[in-house]
């Protein structure tokens, strides 16, 4: 009875091995597909709350490295965007890189929750720069983006290619690769978090 109890423990941890290993290969390779082309964001064609000074400006445009953040209507956008406010590291990035590295907001929200997250925007409880896609262009523009929200964070280069895929607010880790790639890209350090 006991040397059951051992083969089917060890079928089970190598079935689990055998899901952990087929698990990275799966995400290694929406990765690469995510990778094989480049990303467009179509900023004329969502509706951008900023300042006047700032649509003016327009630093997404000339931004060599960009944060892409895409909130659907899936997760909680106020959530997302004020844990997003309280991050310095990320505000600080574009201010010490004199906007070379920019973070791109763009949300997907209904009515109800386009009102809600307008009314914080105007009290400044979140991000200041905020893309609203009220008709899914970003994700018809970009059918390499998965569905689930563990990729709906990442790091285009000057071609607007995809560097990096992670949250650097929910990872050490993708924070510290965010920061090494930014600092390599732009041939100046940032500092630290």
């Amino acid at each position: 009875m006991r040397k059951i109890g051992y083969i089917l423990l060890f079928a089970m941890g190598c079935y689990i091995i055998t899901a952990c290993n087929s698990g990275k290969a799966e995400v290694q390779e929406t990765v690469e597909k995510m990778q094989s082309s480049a990303i467009t964001v179509p900023f004329e064609r969502m509706e951008c709350w900023a300042s006047d000074s700032t649509l003016k400006e327009s630093p997404w445009n000339k931004a060599k490295l960009k944060l892409v953040h895409y909130v659907d209507s899936a997760t909680c956008s106020s959530c997302y965007l004020q844990k997003v406010a309280i991050n310095k590291l990320l505000f600080n990035m574009e201010t010490l890189s004199d906007n070379e590295f920019y973070n791109i907001f763009i949300i997907n929200p209904d009515n109800k929750t386009k009102n809600k997250l307008k009314s914080k925007y105007l009290e400044r409880l979140i991000p200041q720069t905020i893309f609203v896609d009220s008709t899914n262009v970003f994700i018809e523009a970009n059918p390499n983006i998965p569905p689930e929200s563990m990729y709906h964070t990442f790091l285009l280069d000057e071609s607007n290619k995809v560097v990096l895929v992670g949250n650097p607010m929910l990872n050490k880790q993708i924070e510290a690769m965010m920061l090494s790639i930014v600092e390599k890209k732009l041939g100046r350090k940032l500092g630290e978090s």
